[in-house]
């Protein structure tokens, strides 16, 4: 079967072009998720994969500690196809899409959303390839059984996940949680993920070492290591731009610092739940144009 994705109208990431370049050739793919439909909140994600290649047209040659990341070779694959009304058909195109990167490149990938929910047929994918383990920055647990009359809302992916045969919820690392939910509560503490919640960081006083050995005990165990976030671990002066914002989160700093000192070799990594119509100043596509930039300086150290 060919794959086909859709070329975005605000061209690729960072401007490039790169005529018939095998993918295996590239250090970073990136691809976009224009997908809404998950939502219990203001609409608005669908848009920010155009809006972060518009702006990364002008995004920074190197991270904050001076490394340049200029020099890469970084493949955009164009926006998965998705289909507004229909959640299974859209799981299923992202699936499958997925897998298509999957079997042909090592590379690391990025995926730009849309909204939540479409991380766990990404997930899907890389657990038929081998177990792994799941780092999750979000304001939310995401654990929520049903959501807005549905399985596979934007509350509940991290379940569906954890209920995949390679995704043993023991490997599962929760950062940045503030919103607490009974029904949540009981599958933590039931099924051992681990957390690092907001008052836990703040209590630590942020202490990356905590983190990063969390995160190595997570890494020597698995065969993949898979990292999303979304917008909403960022306190809401950081990003406002999102639809289920939750007061007391994190900097933008400290969530560019714990990309940084993740240990161990990520296989993928997503950014969710950016709204632009919600964000008026922009502040946070330009805090996510940051995080993009810092992410790739940590893939290029791997």
């Amino acid at each position: 079967m060919i794959m086909e994705f859709h070329e975005d109208a605000f061209g690729s990431f960072g401007g490039l072009v790169y005529e018939n370049l095998d993918i295996s050739e590239a250090e970073v793919i990136i691809l976009g998720i224009p997908y809404e439909s998950a939502l219990s909140g203001k609409k608005g994600t669908s848009l920010a994969p155009s809006q972060l290649r518009l702006i990364s047209q002008d995004m920074q040659v190197m991270t904050r500690d001076g490394k340049r990341i200029d020099k890469m070779v970084l493949a955009d694959m164009g926006n998965i196809p998705v289909y507004p009304v229909e959640g299974k058909k859209t799981r299923t195109s992202i699936n499958e899409h997925y897998k298509h990167i999957l079997e042909n490149t090592s590379a690391p990938i990025l995926a730009l959303g849309g909204d939540h929910s479409s991380t766990y047929p990404m997930l899907k994918a890389l657990q038929e390839r081998g177990s792994v383990g799941i780092i999750w920055f979000d304001a939310h647990r995401d654990l929520l059984n049903e959501l807005i009359g549905s399985n596979y809302s934007h509350g509940c992916p991290l379940r569906r996940a954890i209920e995949l045969d390679n995704v043993d919820p023991k490997n599962v690392l929760l950062v940045g949680t503030r919103y607490m939910d009974p029904e949540e509560q009981h599958v933590v503490d039931d099924t051992g993920i681990k957390e690092l919640k907001m008052v836990d960081l703040e209590t630590n006083n942020f202490d990356l070492n905590i983190f990063s050995e969390l995160v190595n005990q997570i890494s020597a165990v698995v065969d993949f290591l898979y990292v999303s976030i979304d917008i909403d671990v960022l306190d809401p002066a950081y990003a406002p731009g999102t639809g289920t914002q939750v007061g007391g989160g994190m900097t933008t700093s400290q969530l560019m610092q714990f990309v940084k000192h993740i240990p161990g070799k990520i296989r993928a990594i997503d950014i969710m739940e950016v709204s632009p119509p919600l964000d008026h100043s922009g502040i946070t596509l330009k805090a996510t144009m940051g995080l993009i930039t810092e992410i790739l300086g940590r893939l290029k150290d791997q």
